[in-house]
C-alpha cells in the first residue's frame, strides 16, 4: 500500500529471501567478531568504507597541515559516498533483508519505496547485530565531531561533518522506516494467525454455524 505525506508517496514491498542465503566461509582477513556471520565479507564492507572515511578525516584533521584541507575533504567524501551506496544497496539487503530507494515520477513527485522480508527469523544474529551497530553508531560519531569542532571554535571542517551526517542520517532514516514497517507487518501477521485460530476453534465447537 502507499500513502501521500507532504507530497511524497511511500510504498512498502516484500524483499526476496534469496538475498539472505548463506555466502562462502569467512576469509582469513575477516575479523574474528564477524567470522560467525552468514555473510562475513558483506559485514566487513559494512564497516570498511566507514573506517576509510574516519581515517581520512582524523589524519587530515589532526596530523596533516591545514594546506591539505581540500585533499582531506575530497578523500573523506569519496569514502562517505562509497559507504552510503554500499549500505543502501548491498549490506542492508544482504544482512537484514531491508532496502529503500526513492523514485522520481514523471509528474515530478517522489515515491519512497521500502522493501523488507516478512519472516525475519531467517536473518542471522551476527549479520543483524553488525548491521544495526554500524548504522546507529556511525551518525553518533559524526555528531560528536560536530560538537567538538563547535566547542573549539574550529569551523573549517563543519561542512564536511554536515555532509557525513546527511549521508549517515539518510541511511538511518530509510532503514528505520523499513524496520518499523517490518515490525508492523509481523504484528499484523500474528493477529491474522490468532484470528484464524480462534475461528477454527469456534468452528470445532459448533459456533458460528
Amino acid at each position: 500500500s502507499s500513502s501521500a505525506v507532504m507530497g511524497d508517496k511511500f510504498q512498502f514491498t516484500q524483499a526476496p529471501t534469496a538475498d539472505l542465503e548463506a555466502g562462502s566461509s569467512a576469509p582469513s582477513y575477516v575479523p574474528s567478531a564477524l567470522r560467525s556471520a552468514k555473510h562475513p565479507v558483506v559485514a566487513l564492507f559494512h564497516f570498511a568504507f566507514k573506517a576509510g572515511a574516519l581515517g581520512s578525516y582524523l589524519i587530515g584533521r589532526h596530523f596533516l597541515p591545514t594546506a591539505n584541507y581540500v585533499m582531506t575533504f575530497i578523500f573523506t567524501v569519496i569514502f562517505l559516498a562509497l559507504d552510503f551506496w554500499t549500505v543502501k544497496n548491498v549490506t542492508g539487503r544482504k544482512l537484514v533483508g531491508l532496502r529503500w530507494w526513492n523514485d522520481i515520477r514523471e509528474d515530478g513527485t517522489s515515491e519512497w519505496i521500502f522493501e523488507c522480508i516478512e519472516d525475519d527469523s531467517v536473518i542471522d544474529a551476527t549479520d543483524r547485530n553488525a548491521f544495526w551497530l554500524g548504522l546507529y553508531v556511525w551518525p553518533l560519531i559524526w555528531a560528536l565531531f560536530l560538537i567538538l569542532n563547535i566547542i573549539s571554535f574550529n569551523l573549517d571542517y563543519v561542512i564536511l561533518i554536515v555532509v557525513a551526517l546527511v549521508f549517515a542520517g539518510s541511511n538511518l532514516t530509510g532503514y528505520w522506516k523499513c524496520s518499523k514497517d517490518a515490525k508492523q507487518r509481523l504484528q499484523q501477521m500474528q493477529g491474522q494467525l490468532a484470528g484464524r485460530a480462534i475461528q477454527a476453534m469456534a468452528g470445532s465447537f459448533g459456533f458460528g454455524q
